[in-house]
């Protein structure tokens, strides 16, 4: 058998009415309720806020847009609605207490009210990278030299790349943000001959051509972009002179040029009747220096 309603519970369900929701002067105010669940708002996304607006204040709140902050009170407008909400941070995770006032711009009614709010990093970071990443052989490899991030991270790898060898090889991007968000991109790796090597390949490359000793130069630095054609002292401008000789540099003579490829060896043009052909640094043309080529 139900027992009847006193007269001291409806006083009270009463006075717990009037706390918890007010109107005066055409403003509805609703108090934040204890032990109510926070609304879950996205870290640095103001807009993120509107489901609070529908849900506290009326669903024709649901067009309005974040457009400015002043000292500590964000603006939200539509055409026919403007909302002001007191104490909100986006840009600090955690839970907050905020005041929104809602106002219908055509007929001056207005609604308030207090909420609970948790602000939550959830978006993961967003990486910007080429999908292919192009490094020389030997070269320290460093991701982050070719990684950029939308907000504060850390940036790794999932498998080391080797540098020793050529060749196209496959990693894995990770990218975390201070919130724990992770990302992830696949990106190929080529690693190709370096600078120099790729100087020497080319004048190994014109074995057997018949040309001059210039032209022979002159096409092997072509093979890394430098144009360049002049006389045998003239490649002395390319770059400074080198007693430790790397495969690419360029032997200078008294009237002749050739390409160094190590082991004492060299690419000349101009050999035997105007032919291209290996033979020793050290031949009967009086030796000026290795030239080591500007990049």
């Amino acid at each position: 058998m139900r027992r009847p309603i006193t007269m001291k519970k409806l006083v009270q369900a009463f006075v717990s009415l009037i706390i918890a929701t007010s109107t005066f002067g055409g403003v509805t105010s609703v108090a934040a309720k204890e032990n109510t669940p926070a609304y879950k708002i996205e870290y640095q996304d103001a807009d993120s806020m509107q489901s609070v607006f529908t849900k506290e204040l009326h669903k024709k709140y649901a067009n309005v847009k974040f457009k400015k902050k002043t000292k500590n009170v964000s603006v939200y407008e539509s055409k026919n609605y403007k909302v002001k909400v007191k104490d909100l941070d986006i840009d600090t995770v955690g839970k907050q207490t905020v005041s929104i006032e809602g106002k219908n711009k055509n007929t001056n009614e207005m609604h308030s009210a207090e909420v609970s709010i948790k602000v939550e990093d959830t978006t993961a970071p967003v990486i910007t990278c080429e999908d292919t990443i192009t490094v020389e052989q030997n070269e320290a490899f460093d991701i982050n030299r070719y990684v950029s991030l939308n907000e504060e991270g850390t940036v790794t790898v999932t498998k080391n790349v080797d540098t020793t060898n050529t060749g196209t090889f496959t990693t894995t991007i990770k990218a975390k943000d201070i919130a724990g968000n992770v990302s992830k991109k696949d990106v190929a790796v080529n690693v190709k001959k370096d600078f120099y090597q790729r100087i020497a390949d080319a004048a190994l490359a014109q074995i057997g051509v018949y040309q001059d000793c210039t032209m022979l130069v002159t096409n092997s630095l072509a093979a890394v972009g430098i144009n360049f054609h002049g006389a045998p002292a003239a490649y002395l401008s390319l770059g400074p002179l080198t007693n430790n000789p790397v495969p690419g540099d360029i032997c200078v003579y008294q009237g002749h040029v050739a390409l160094y490829i190590g082991n004492g060896q060299a690419v000349h043009g101009g050999w035997y009747g105007n032919q291209t052909t290996i033979y020793s640094v050290e031949c009967n043309q009086p030796f000026i220096g290795y030239v080591h080529v500007n990049r």
